[in-house]
């Protein structure tokens, strides 16, 4: 028989102070008889084998949660959400002044316009020059030609004069009218062509000049041509030879101009580079004033702050007409899905796993219980406490708040209790009974220490032994102490 403790004495002492002296006598006097004997259900006591469990808590947060805070300093015009406020994705919740920054888009729309004539300009005058600058080089390339070729029509006049006329020589005076024509008509060509250009604008009065002098110069060398073949065919004079020899060197120097103007437009096409890169740096400044244009524009959009998930507007932090700043929040937003973070001692971490529901309590609901889902456990503890968190997903549940606290029991082993039912506890001035029932079925009131609740079964800390029958069903007020029953039911 296990003793009373001392608080169990002094309560009991307490209960036989209350109840009356003709009570008192009966307790004390012979067992009630068979014919007073009322009917009651009897069990017996016995030790049974319950999981160990220890008790952890923690506090509800959400899953997800943001400080709604603008990139932009402005004014607020509107907050159309207020605290408790339900948002969906993409929501309007406040609108900034935007006055300084469309006038930021329009400046950037008026550079873009700007660069894009600049860049058209600068492509204009490439393909303009470039055409002009292969002209000038074809023509400087003819005109060698046609001085190289009366260079050599000069000195083969020359040897006309000096040897005199022969079969052949008077063939190539032939042939030197011939190319002498040909370059004749090839210079009024180039000329007729710069003519066009000088008319539009493209080349200068000074550059049409120098294709009308090419062009005096190939009709003199066919008038030259005509007289030397004239000179062949009449025979040569000293006066001739001297002619023929001024020739020569007049065809010679005019052969040096041709090379010197030929050099001169290559030298011009090789600007031509500086010219495309010019176009190159017009193309990259309108891409920039583009790239600046954009930047505008998404700068305006900072002007609305919009909700970043399905939430509630937890806390509202600014007013219409103050001044928001970049970072500084002005709405705290929360998603609508909770977990529970608990501390774990780091004895109970083996009966936690990812995955695996938990029986949550939450004292702001009511006592009442949840299934939640075990989704992280923190890979390293506290080192002070021994604790890991670890954290519970809850189910979706209206009244579920961050902050709240919640309680979750783990298995750590497992031991033998001593249980009865909770209809066979009385409860009196704060102290519990049970009638104990004897050998002869007279019924005894005895002081009992609880421990934990178990569904409909009470946890008996002392007071009794494993093996002791006890009344199941003490809500009969015909019960009393010292009062032979007649059992209903025995056993456990």
């Amino acid at each position: 028989m296990v003793l009373l403790p001392i608080i169990g004495l002094i309560g009991m002492a307490f209960w036989h102070g209350h109840i009356s002296s003709a009570e008192a006598t009966a307790s004390q006097s012979q067992p009630t008889r068979s014919n007073t004997a009322i009917t009651a259900p009897v069990e017996k006591v016995a030790l049974t084998t319950l999981p160990d469990t220890i008790e952890v808590t923690g506090n509800i947060s959400p899953i997800v949660q943001t400080d709604i805070a603008p990139k932009i300093t402005a004014r607020i015009l509107s907050l159309p959400v207020h605290e408790g406020s339900h948002v969906t994705t993409g929501e309007v919740l406040a609108v900034l002044d935007t006055r300084d920054l469309d006038a930021s888009i329009a400046q950037a729309e008026a550079g873009v316009l700007a660069a894009q004539a600049a860049y058209r300009g600068a492509q204009m005058a490439e393909q303009m020059e470039g055409k002009v600058d292969n002209a000038q080089i074809a023509a400087a390339q003819a005109q060698l030609r046609e001085a190289q070729a009366a260079l050599a029509a000069a000195k083969a006049k020359q040897q006309l004069v000096d040897t005199g006329p022969r079969k052949q020589e008077r063939a190539q005076a032939a042939l030197a009218v011939a190319q002498a024509k040909a370059q004749l008509v090839l210079a009024e060509r180039d000329l007729h062509r710069m003519a066009e250009l000088y008319n539009e604008g493209a080349i200068s009065a000074q550059q049409y000049d120098t294709y009308q002098s090419r062009y005096e110069v190939a009709k003199a060398q066919y008038e030259s041509a005509l007289q030397q073949q004239s000179l062949v065919n009449e025979g040569s004079r000293s006066e001739e030879k001297q002619a023929a020899a001024e020739a020569v060197r007049q065809a010679e120097s005019a052969v040096r101009r041709a090379e010197a103007g030929l050099r001169e437009a290559e030298a011009a096409a090789a600007k031509a580079q500086v010219r495309h890169e010019q176009t190159q740096n017009a193309l990259a400044t309108l891409q920039q004033s583009r790239v600046a244009l954009q930047l505008a524009r998404i700068t305006r959009s900072y002007a609305v702050l919009r909700a970043p998930f399905d939430g509630v507007i937890t806390q509202k932090l600014a007013d219409v007409g103050a001044m928001a700043m970049p970072g500084v929040p002005i709405l705290r937003e929360e998603g609508t899905q909770y977990r529970l973070e608990l501390n774990v001692p780091e004895s109970a971490l083996p009966a936690v796993n990812v995955g695996k529901p938990l029986e949550v309590q939450i004292d702001a609901l009511g006592n009442r219980h949840l299934f939640g889902i075990v989704t992280e456990i923190a890979p390293q503890g506290d080192p002070s406490s021994h604790t890991f968190i670890v954290k519970v997903l809850l189910p979706a549940e209206r009244d579920v708040r961050t902050g709240m606290f919640g309680r979750v029991k783990l298995p750590i082993g497992a031991e033998r209790r001593l249980l009865v039912p909770a209809s066979a506890v009385m409860e009196r001035e704060g102290l519990h009974y049970v009638y104990v029932v004897d050998s002869q079925n007279v019924i005894h009131l005895r002081l009992v220490t609880l421990g934990s609740a178990y569904g409909k079964s009470l946890e008996v800390l002392s007071g009794l032994n494993p093996g002791e029958r006890i009344v199941a069903d003490v809500s009969s007020p015909k019960l009393q102490d010292g009062m032979q029953i007649r059992p209903t039911e025995e056993g456990r």
